[in-house]
């Protein structure tokens, strides 16, 4: 039992729990696309996330990390924003394994940006994984696109949102762990959540956005899964570093492509199995490649 519970609290386990709930709260937002623009349901999203993160905040009431810990989490609000539309966006635009697999680029952007960020050990085989993932990202567009040609097509944007989005959740991620071995997880989520909620504050005021009761519980389950993903995320990322924890999010693509095809009947071509198989081959390769300089290291 101790063996379970241990296994259940490791890092590892709470960080692919994360995942799931990151895959649920992306297809909320695709199936709320239907009815309602991005950015409204963005709005929601974390207009509601700060309402439930705010109750953990009052049940536990954990220390506050004072003012100078403020302008760094409305630094990093604006990177996990910007992170969330694109990716929210992209959704809507291409299926979500598609979306999923070219948001696993993320998961390489995090160990040099900790290495030039937090100064974190930086191999050689993390520089040569992160290369060969961006090269299968970059075939997966490029045959879903026919970007490199010169002669575009589809939504290519739809295609490229995924990337950047990634670049920007990678950010917020690495910044994140400045914070997450500091202060208490239920801050950092709060702040996670509610500086964002600041950031789409005005579209209820441009849009005059008015709830309707057929969206409004898939608005909440929306705000429901983000604040489970970052709550779990800052707890597994401060027990590990970042570098060894974040492969574990290729399995984003399976639940991706599972709930794609049960709920919205998606299976994307084979181009995107092959490039999401070199990318997450690399997420791996870079897993082995800091598994075994840890084990070295303790040597």
């Amino acid at each position: 039992m101790s063996r379970l519970l241990t296994l259940i609290n490791s890092p590892y386990s709470l960080g692919a729990a994360a995942i799931f709930f990151a895959s649920c709260m992306n297809a909320m937002i695709k199936g709320l696309s239907v009815y309602e623009s991005v950015v409204v349901i963005t709005a929601w999203r974390y207009a509601l996330g700060a309402l439930l993160v705010s109750v953990l905040w009052l049940a536990f009431r954990p220390k506050l990390p004072g003012w100078k810990a403020v302008p760094f989490h409305v630094f990093r609000g604006f990177f996990q924003i910007s992170a969330a539309s694109l990716f929210f966006w992209s959704v809507t635009q291409i299926p979500l394994a598609t979306a999923a697999a070219l948001g696993l680029t993320g998961t390489l952007m995090i160990g040099p940006l900790a290495w030039l960020l937090m100064r974190e050990p930086l191999k050689r085989d993390v520089i040569i994984g992160t290369l060969v993932g961006f090269a299968g990202a970059m075939f997966l567009v490029n045959n879903e696109t026919n970007l490199l040609s010169g002669s575009a097509e589809g939504p290519v944007y739809g295609y490229l949102a995924p990337i950047l989005a990634s670049l920007c959740h990678a950010l917020s991620v690495v910044l994140l762990r400045f914070r997450s071995q500091s202060e208490d997880p239920i801050v950092v989520a709060f702040f996670a959540n509610t500086l964002p909620a600041l950031y789409v504050l005005p579209v209820f005021f441009l849009l005059d956005v008015q709830p309707t009761t057929e969206l409004f519980a898939g608005y909440v389950l929306s705000a429901f899964f983000g604040v489970s993903f970052w709550s779990l995320t800052t707890i597994a990322y401060a027990r590990a570093p970042a570098a060894r924890l974040a492969p574990i999010t290729y399995t984003q693509l399976i639940w991706a492509a599972l709930i794609g095809f049960f709920l919205f009947g998606e299976f994307p071509g084979p181009s995107t199995w092959t490039g999401a198989a070199v990318i997450v081959g690399a997420c791996i390769y870079v897993m082995r490649s800091n598994s075994s300089s840890t084990i070295k290291a303790t040597q």
